[in-house]
């Protein structure tokens, strides 16, 4: 829904509008109540449940004092008339040092503060305890800590209703309250609202009334679907997750952060981190390891999908029993069909930069110092011919091309592909990859949350990351894939920026970062070993002698999974042959449709031909990692 006098307002010295006003009279600016998508029939039915969203993260309310405005003269109030004015006489939270000239009013407010700087207005007994800064109602004679939108709206009975004053509430000399809402990932609005008053006592059952339908406003204004987490709320919950594994950088270093959360959007707790990983590194070409027991990509999103990929498996054999059904997962028509995500269940990436490849090369640009852009514009190399990728940042003004890691010219060439490219082949073929889909239903991305980027005055360079995000992760793709198998398909991801930093990332280090860290950092939701710290692909700690010990094997790696999804299948009773556990590559070829999904994206004519492969012989091992048959080495696999 638009809300045009909203929408359209610009004051980037002071942010959003201050004030938002209800009365009969007629608005200040010509703003038209339908502008605004009240519409008579919502009062009472729209938004009954504050449960909706996820992880109690509701918007506050919360009670601002205001100077006298007294030029502005008393009006009459009705709920469904709504004005877009901006006080000028009122500083707003973004208005940078204009100062209020000090009357009467805030005079006694000041002692007011002094003695109960925030209230808490329980319309819940007595006038005492007023002790918080939200707002919060109670129904008259209900046990419950308040009352829902709808309740509010149709005029629930309260207690207490008339026990608070003008001067309780801090209204200004017009009988006016200034209301903030306040949802993290998404710009607050201010509402004026008058606080009828009978007998210098406030009817709180009206202001309640008046409270929710600015709520309601806000959230019709603010959000694009209803029980949505914002992207704020999805970064700092990884953030939460992040700072309990005691994972620190060598002082100066910096590193990314990268992990995939699952959203219920019909709960309250519906958020649920299920794997992280840190990381820039990766294994030159000629390092990859053979058997399967090491990660040759230990970018963050690698290892943050990787491990997803691991919860998905180990939370489908936990749902596999009837009586343990997955509050994530379920199994339409039982065994032996594949799992998938349940309805109203969401996947969410969330990266603590823009992901390394075409989806960052004209950001990364743009930072560079002055002469190194030069000396690259003097002579630019060549876009790379078609049905091949980019190494690195080589043709970086080229955009849309496959490119391989890392980004560094001087770095040894690898086979590993950018972050950008992969995220988009998970657009197609799902993060589960080709093992897993043999037990799950392609599993995609629904939003990626990214971070880093400026935002507020530097709309422009927000803007132009988001476009080139849209471009490298589904963009490229559109309309070049063929007809794909059911249920395969091109899956467009919401892109979104968050304002919450990563304590070790390169912008929060100061004054410069000397450089990436060499360690990274997984972890598992749910898993009997959560987490593990890689080097060079190993885990970190083991001694040469120890590399091929079960024991010490990252559970990460090819070979961990690859046993992994082979107790799954016994479990959940997903079919498989003998053949199986002969040869990882095998397994991972038994799933037709994702075969013909793969082969339509990275097969001849595909949009993702040039994709860089790993050599077969790299992936011919069997369940205990021991070598298979050498094939040829001019065969590759994906």
């Amino acid at each position: 829904m638009s809300y045009v006098g909203y929408d359209t307002y610009q004051q980037p010295q002071f942010g959003y509008p201050m004030s938002h006003s209800v009365s009969h009279a007629g608005p200040i600016y010509g703003a038209h109540p339908s502008e605004f998508g009240y519409e008579p029939g919502y009062a009472g039915t729209a938004y009954t449940d504050p449960g909706y969203v996820a992880g109690g993260v509701y918007p506050s309310a919360t009670v601002y004092p205001q100077r006298a405005m007294s030029q502005y003269g008393p009006r009459a109030y009705d709920d469904f008339d709504l004005r877009d004015s901006y006080h000028s006489g009122y500083a707003t939270p973004h208005g940078g040092s204009r100062r209020r000239r000090s009357n009467s009013l805030t005079r006694s407010m000041s002692r007011m503060s002094r003695r109960n700087s925030t209230y808490d207005l329980r319309a819940a007994g007595g006038a005492g305890g007023l002790s918080g800064a939200v707002i919060k109602f109670k129904r008259k004679g209900g046990f419950r800590s308040g009352i829902t939108l709808g309740e509010a709206m149709s005029d629930a009975h309260l207690s207490s209703n008339d026990n608070y004053s003008l001067y309780d509430l801090n209204a200004d000399s017009r009988g006016r309250i200034i209301l903030k809402l306040r949802w993290s990932g998404y710009s607050s609005m201010t509402y004026e609202l008058p606080a009828d008053c009978y007998d210098g006592r406030v009817e709180l059952q009206t202001l309640a009334r008046r409270i929710a339908r600015a709520c309601v406003h806000f959230l019709q204004a603010r959000l694009r679907w209803m029980g949505e987490a914002a992207a704020d709320d999805v970064a700092a919950l990884v953030a939460s997750a992040y700072s309990t594994l005691k994972f620190h950088p060598p002082p100066g270093q910096f590193t990314v952060l990268a992990a995939f959360v699952l959203h219920a959007r019909d709960a309250d707790d519906g958020l649920k981190v299920i794997s992280l990983g840190t990381g820039s590194k990766c294994l030159p070409g000629d390092k990859l390891p053979r058997t399967g027991d090491a990660l040759h990509d230990c970018h963050a999103e690698v290892l943050a999908r990787r491990g997803a990929v691991r919860w998905l498996l180990e939370e489908a054999a936990r749902a596999a029993p009837a009586e343990h059904a997955s509050r994530w997962l379920h199994r339409p028509g039982g065994a032996p069909a594949k799992f998938a995500l349940r309805e109203r269940v969401e996947l969410v990436l969330y990266v603590s930069t823009v992901p390394c490849g075409d989806a960052s090369t004209r950001a990364l640009a743009a930072a560079q110092d002055p002469a190194m852009a030069a000396l690259k514009d003097a002579a630019p190399p060549p876009a790379p011919p078609p049905g091949t990728a980019a190494r690195g940042r080589d043709g970086y003004a080229a955009l849309g091309v496959l490119r391989t890691k890392p980004g560094r010219a001087d770095a040894p060439p690898t086979r590993a592909m950018a972050c950008s490219d992969k995220l988009a082949a998970w657009g197609v073929l799902g993060v589960q990859g080709a093992l897993a889909a043999r037990a799950l239903v392609p599993v995609y991305v629904a939003r990626v949350v990214v971070g880093e980027v400026a935002s507020g005055a530097e709309k422009e360079e927000e803007a132009m990351v988001r476009e080139d995000c849209e471009r490298a992760l589904f963009g490229r793709l559109r309309g070049k894939l063929g007809d794909l198998p059911h249920p395969y398909r091109l899956r467009e991801p919401a892109i979104e920026f968050t304002a919450v930093p990563f304590v070790h990332s390169r912008s929060a280090l100061s004054p410069t970062p000397s450089s990436g860290c060499n360690d990274s950092l997984c972890w598992v939701a749910d898993s009997p070993r959560p987490s593990e710290v890689l080097i060079n692909g190993l885990r970190r700690g083991v001694p040469p002698k120890h590399r091929h010990n079960p024991k010490f094997r990252p559970s990460l790696s090819k070979l961990a999974l690859y046993r992994l999804f082979r107790d799954v299948a016994l479990a959940t009773g997903t079919p498989t042959v003998e053949a199986d556990w002969t040869s990882y590559e095998g397994c991972k070829r038994r799933d037709p449709d994702y075969e013909r999904a793969r082969q339509a994206l990275k097969g001849p004519g595909g949009p993702f031909e040039g994709w860089v492969l790993s050599g077969k012989a790299h992936e011919q091992f069997d369940i205990d990692g021991a070598p298979a048959a050498p094939p040829p080495l001019d065969q590759d696999v994906a």
